[in-house]
């Protein structure tokens, strides 16, 4: 089974704040990929913090996790993720949106605590290790 932590997951786990998450993170290094968006959105925010030992954390995270591209078949799951939730009024954030669709089309699992929103895709799999 391949997991798929989110960016809060991943961003909980380079901070070290939630022993939990990292050990099984750590534990199941290999069942997890890295989505290319949750890497996307990590780089923006070590950017912007500009915090060297974040920028290591997460280019070490990089090259030992293998980083999922979004491909056409992403694209054809994302649409009708969007219409779907859009169509019941329960749209949830772009990128999450993206990371879902990458999820569905791999079989795997997100691994977040943002567990409400990403229960409003159909077919997606959930788990939370920060709780």
């Amino acid at each position: 089974m391949n997991y798929l932590p989110d960016t809060n997951a991943v961003s909980a786990y380079m901070r070290g704040d939630n022993p939990k998450l990292v050990e099984k993170m750590k534990d199941s290094f290999g069942e997890l990929c890295l989505s290319v968006i949750v890497l996307a959105e990590r780089e923006f925010g070590v950017t912007k913090g500009s915090n060297a030992n974040a920028r290591l954390k997460l280019a070490e995270l990089a090259q030992t996790l293998p980083v999922e591209p979004f491909t056409r078949d992403d694209s054809t799951h994302y649409a009708a993720i969007r219409h779907d939730l859009e169509a019941r009024g329960v749209g949830i954030g772009p990128m999450d949106t993206l990371i879902a669709a990458q999820a569905l089309r791999l079989g795997g699992t997100i691994i977040t605590r943002n567990v409400r929103e990403f229960g409003r895709v159909p077919g997606l799999r959930i788990e939370n290790w920060q709780d």
